[in-house]
């Protein structure tokens, strides 16, 4: 699809002319006026790639095509841009994520029973593709430094229903001490200078210049020199950036190299992809660094990435101070809790109790949420958020359902779905309204769904659903 051009400027023209050449930063240039191919990421535990290709189609106009080598990556055609605007993506089926974003993850290789660390985290692409590697078990630590990008992180947690992921608000630098040689693995995504997105940001140009690249270059060091010491020896890093200046990219890598217990592991990507360079400015790097990727946007259609493997070969001392804990935001309930927390969402939509016993529950005033079962008898203290609510017991010892907790269990549920046919009444439950109607002999809590996808919650009492969408939710654009 054809976009506006974004001009290059001169400095960062400059500056590919002498790492790449004239040729090479023309290409550059001439790709800043295309719109790289969208793709999405279907989320594994909410759907399966078929109905949701269907649902998407026949009801969207927006055609899928899978990725070689990629699962659950697909490019989509979407002629409406209504990819956004899904009743399928507010509920958390898919991510909208560039195929080169997705490839610092697939590197990592999380899996299943292992702590992970997302060390730069915010909106969460890559930090919800970990936890769906993970299958929403085991434990995922997401930290985000600013804290007004916490909330996007935290909302698409939530929309993605994902349950073992916990967050932190603190530089990356600090978190050392907290969790030394804690994680299996760390992605180390860096803020970065941006040359890889400029067709996508044009802004980039504005601000862009080798002085910027070298203080992102320290800030860059001091965050993965922070993630080696998290990591267990054995224990895997991915170094990945969004940019394509070698200050930020191989010169950080040698630095670490040459300090710390570090070495570069050989890894494939199922894109195509240009060594590392191994040499720059009169300077010879680590050999290693040929084992690193850098992603070319033009030969993928998609955004410029650097990726980088990792191994720590030995363990490091601790040698900084812990900083000062907070108060956990919530304790683990009794089993009594528990259970009782089960018996009712049984009770109200027949999920079986053993999915919600299977899990930690903690308590946050009378806020109930739900992790995955690794994190019990972890740490709580410092994060801000840790698992997704899925209700609450209110002064009469009612539980009150979360849409999280329908969304979350979509699959199990069996029992007191209400069906909206109408799309008038479908725009009133997802703004929050109360409506008015015959609920098909319903009374009390409901599972509200519309086309066969499951929405929220809601309470039907004397002939009046009670919309329980949630407000976060309703600031998005959706269309049916």
């Amino acid at each position: 699809m054809k976009v506006n051009v974004i001009p290059v400027s001169e400095k960062i023209t400059g500056y590919f002319e002498r790492l790449y050449g004239a040729e090479w930063t023309a290409k550059y240039c001439e790709y800043s006026g295309t719109g790289n191919s969208q793709c999405i990421r279907i989320n594994m535990q909410k759907c399966e790639p078929g109905e949701l290709a269907e649902r998407l189609r026949s009801q969207y106009n927006i055609t899928l095509e899978a990725v070689p080598g990629v699962p659950w990556v697909y490019k989509i055609d979407d002629p409406d841009r209504m990819i956004g605007k899904t009743l399928d993506h507010i509920t958390g089926k898919y991510y909208i994520q560039s195929l080169s974003s997705v490839m610092p993850v697939l590197a990592l290789d999380p899996r299943p029973g292992e702590k992970v660390l997302d060390l730069c985290a915010a909106p969460g692409s890559k930090t919800t593709f970990i936890a769906n590697l993970l299958q929403n078990e085991g434990i995922v630590v997401a930290n985000e430094i600013q804290a007004n990008r916490t909330g996007i992180l935290n909302f698409n947690i939530e929309r993605l229903s994902i349950k073992n992921t916990g967050i932190m608000n603190m530089p990356g630098e600090w978190l050392s001490p907290r969790f030394h040689e804690y994680f299996d693995k760390a992605l180390v995504d860096v803020p970065c200078s941006g040359l890889g997105i400029v067709h996508k940001k044009g802004e980039v140009n504005n601000w862009w210049n080798e002085d910027l690249i070298q203080r992102l270059a320290a800030q860059q060091y001091r965050l993965l020199h922070a993630a080696v010491k998290m990591v267990q020896p054995g224990g895997m890093l991915v170094y990945s950036t969004c940019t394509l200046s070698v200050e930020e990219n191989e010169a950080v890598l040698n630095k670490i190299l040459q300090k710390l217990p570090v070495r570069l592991k050989e890894f494939t990507l199922p894109v195509r992809t240009e060594p590392g360079f191994t040499a720059y400015d009169g300077e010879e790097f680590d050999p290693g660094l040929a084992f690193s990727k850098r992603i070319i946007p033009w030969h993928n259609n998609s955004e410029g990435f650097f990726v980088a493997l990792l191994e720590k070969t030995d363990e490091m001392p601790n040698e900084s101070k812990p900083f000062k804990k907070n108060r956990a935001l919530g304790a683990p309930v009794s089993a009594a809790i528990r259970k009782k927390t089960a018996q009712k969402l049984e009770e109200a939509f027949g999920i079986p109790p053993e999915r919600i016993e299977n899990c930690l529950i903690i308590s946050k005033s009378n806020d109930l949420y739900v992790l995955s079962r690794e994190w019990a008898g972890e740490n709580l203290e410092d994060f801000n958020k840790t698992g997704i609510k899925i209700g609450t017991f209110d002064r009469y010892d009612n539980f009150i359902a979360h849409t999280n907790a329908v969304q979350l269990f979509a699959r199990d549920i069996t029992k007191n779905i209400l069906n909206i046919t109408e799309a008038e009444h479908l725009k009133k439950y997802l703004d929050g309204v109360n409506l008015k109607g015959d609920f098909q002999n319903l009374q009390g809590q409901v599972a509200v769904a519309y086309k066969g996808v499951l929405l929220g919650t809601g309470s039907v009492h004397q002939g009046s659903l009670k919309s329980r969408f949630p407000r976060n939710f309703r600031t998005q654009a959706i269309e049916f």
